[in-house]
């Protein structure tokens, strides 16, 4: 995994998969403007080839997708330990109440629908990125997922929830 030579560690890398051109222009705009490093795919076979090839601190992610859908995809990187805590969003237009549940069902930390306000965006993806790096139980939840492989639902225990203290 690799970042590129003029790249500092510190800068975010954020990878989108949307198969809609203009959506990925308008999201790359917004997340270079508040300082971001992106790379784009448009569909998940090449998303899986740059997670694969760089090292990615989030994902942004449509749900209709060609060839395999965006919720298949969330699942599937769930159930990799090279990728199970990779913070995932979707940033879609449909709005439909299964899909959404779906989406969050298969591993999504995140679910903003279109049209959405840039800063919206910017906000909600630095809460995921602060949030993995400062939450422990996030990696212990991952490995979790990683073991038991694609989950229909999330359990507290996966999602990092201490049910004891609560």
């Amino acid at each position: 995994m690799t970042r590129p030579p003029h790249q500092e560690a510190a800068v975010p890398t954020v990878l989108i998969a949307d198969d809609d051109t203009d959506h990925r222009e308008l999201m790359r705009l917004a997340l270079r403007r508040f300082g971001h490093h992106v790379l784009e795919a448009a569909d998940t076979r090449e998303a899986g080839r740059l997670l694969a090839d760089h090292r990615v601190d989030a994902l942004l992610l449509d749900v209709r997708m060609p060839g395999e859908s965006g919720i298949d995809f969330c699942r599937r990187l769930r159930s990799q330990p090279a990728t199970a805590a990779l913070p995932v969003m979707f940033v879609t237009a449909d709005v439909n109440d299964h899909r959404i549940l779906a989406a969050l069902q298969a591993g999504a930390d995140d679910y903003l629908t279109k049209p959405f306000h840039r800063s919206e965006l910017a906000l909600r993806l630095d809460n995921l990125l602060t949030r993995r790096n400062t939450t422990p139980a996030r990696a212990a939840g991952a490995a979790m997922l990683a073991t038991r492989g694609a989950l229909h639902r999330p359990s507290a225990v996966a999602m990092g929830l201490d049910l004891k203290s609560a």
